[in-house]
């Protein structure tokens, strides 16, 4: 059977999260606490603060991609002028 490839947004995801549980780990499982996304409004236990904005995974793994898709816009920044 063929695997499906997972999309940047899942690797993303999915690297964020064993990030997370691994400074959990390090940090001696702290306690979990509740934020709310200040983009979305949820209340979440994962999350990630960003210039001083929490995130939640997803609004974080969106950000990302729409930097991403910026950077790789065709003709910008190419330098051959």
């Amino acid at each position: 059977m063929q695997e499906r490839e997972e999309t940047a947004e899942e690797r993303s995801r999915r690297w964020m999260e064993r990030e997370a549980a691994k400074a959990d780990k390090e940090e001696g499982g702290r306690a979990v606490k509740k934020m709310r996304c200040s983009k979305c409004g949820k209340e979440v236990d994962e999350y990630l603060e960003i210039a001083g904005r929490i995130l939640c995974l997803e609004c974080y793994a969106e950000e990302e991609a729409d930097e991403l898709g910026a950077l790789e816009m065709p003709g910008e920044g190419g330098g051959a002028g």
